[in-house]
């Protein structure tokens, strides 16, 4: 199919039946494939379904998609305006009632205008005075911690044991919290997310624990990122401060998962990739930035909604419609991308970070922990995917994009490199 010429009428979601899962963009093994068949029919923007009967905008295009990004009052967060309540589109069951709820969630991430100028820059005092050496010193020291724990095994999932735990305990660390805390904010996390009816449960029981250390860190006059949100005069009570502290460890757990997972995957599966890794022939880096650029971890941003109606790439946006920036596919536009992938390396315009106010408020930050976490893995064992490369399973999410499980085999200690020795490539890999 080709897309639409533009002097056809505009297209309205309502009167298209053939749409795309979201899910497939994501979960597919060849992602490229799903996003450029939706880019042949559609053109720049393409009709999606969140969930079946559950229908979307899906922006494919670069600059559409920084123009979405950029204009936070005709696309704004607040899921109150979305048409599909008046339809009743969500049924008990549906995964999107933490999506889109009825009312807007009193957060960071979904506050908009006046309100989010407010929270932002509490945020941005709280990530900017994180010291990059201590935080990557933590991360070094957590890492070896769980290396520690499955290298005698010679076998381990660098997913669940590895890349799922070491940005949670870097971040719960740099908030301040407790081990024990920061082990049973993970714990309800997770059953938040697999418990449907009970989350509202667990919610409260979640900010109930994260407002007390809120509370406990005002009176010790700590100085990190939870002391710092404490004592910030924008806010308006300390659930908003919980909120806000649950919401941006939260949002930066699940990217750094990601992240770390991807690297790590691409590492193992793709030989062109780990022989300029291991050759040395690559920063690691440039490693990361080449999974933001070919694999991007967050995919598919969550969803704005259209306060007026307006056109885009022939595409009649309806009032209430919900709008999702498809990151990996503006990645992708044949307007920004050559066929030449060493164009990437060294170049940071991808959009995986976002743009316009909702901005990753520390990449920074974000690239240490990574950057550390991969290395760390890489020096210590020298690791081999456990099956077939071609067959990974990738986790069901259409907003992420990472591997399900990443099985993996290593030699015993004894086996291992002198402690401190670096394995061929790598110590070229960290200068």
């Amino acid at each position: 199919m080709t897309a639409r010429p533009p002097s056809d009428p505009p297209v309205r979601l309502r009167d298209v039946t053939d749409r795309t899962l979201l899910l497939e963009t994501t979960a597919a093994a060849d992602v490229n494939e799903v996003y450029e068949r939706l880019r042949r029919e559609w053109g720049p923007v393409a009709p999606v379904d969140l969930e079946p009967g559950v229908p979307a905008w899906l922006v494919l295009g670069h600059n559409e998609a920084v123009g979405v990004l950029r204009d936070d009052r005709t696309f704004i967060k607040d899921p109150s305006i979305w048409h599909g309540h008046a339809e009743n589109l969500l049924g008990p069951q549906s995964a999107l009632h933490l999506v889109l709820p009825r009312a807007p969630k009193p957060t960071l991430a979904d506050a908009d205008g006046a309100k989010h100028a407010r929270m932002r820059p509490p945020v941005d005092d709280a990530l900017s005075q994180v010291d990059e050496a201590r935080a990557g010193a933590i991360t070094r020291r957590l890492c070896g911690m769980l290396i520690d724990r499955f290298e005698d095994r010679g076998r381990a999932d660098l997913v669940a044991e590895y890349a799922a735990v070491v940005p949670f305990l870097v971040l719960s660390e740099l908030d301040g919290l407790e081990p024990g805390q920061a082990q049973r904010l993970q714990e309800i996390t997770r059953a938040i997310f697999e418990s449907g009816a009970a989350a509202r449960e667990r919610t409260v029981e979640l900010l109930g624990i994260v407002t007390e250390h809120i509370a406990h860190s005002r009176a010790l006059g700590t100085r990190d990122i939870a002391g710092i949100l404490a004592v910030h005069g924008n806010f308006e009570s300390d659930l908003e401060r919980a909120q806000t502290l649950t919401a941006i460890t939260l949002a930066a757990n699940e990217a750094l998962l990601a992240w770390i997972a991807q690297t790590l995957a691409l590492v193992l599966s793709d030989p062109r990739f780990s022989h300029r890794v291991s050759g040395g022939r690559l920063h690691i880096d440039d490693a990361l930035d080449e999974v933001l650029w070919r694999s991007t971890t967050n995919p598919n941003l969550m969803p704005r909604f259209a306060t007026r109606e307006v056109t885009i790439g022939n595409k009649l946006i309806e009032r209430g419609a919900a709008v999702i920036v498809g990151v990996h596919a503006a990645n992708h536009d044949p307007l920004i991308q050559s066929d030449d992938p060493w164009d990437t390396v060294g170049n940071r315009a991808y959009l995986s970070f976002g743009a316009g106010p909702h901005r990753c408020p520390a990449p920074r930050l974000g690239r240490v922990i990574a950057r550390i976490a991969v290395a760390e893995l890489l020096q210590r064992l020298q690791v081999t995917l456990d099956g077939d490369p071609d067959k990974v399973e990738w986790a069901t999410s259409p907003w992420m994009r990472f591997p399900a499980r990443l099985p993996v085999t290593f030699p015993s200690p004894l086996q291992q490199p002198t402690p401190g020795a670096w394995p061929p490539g790598a110590q070229e890999l960290m200068q």
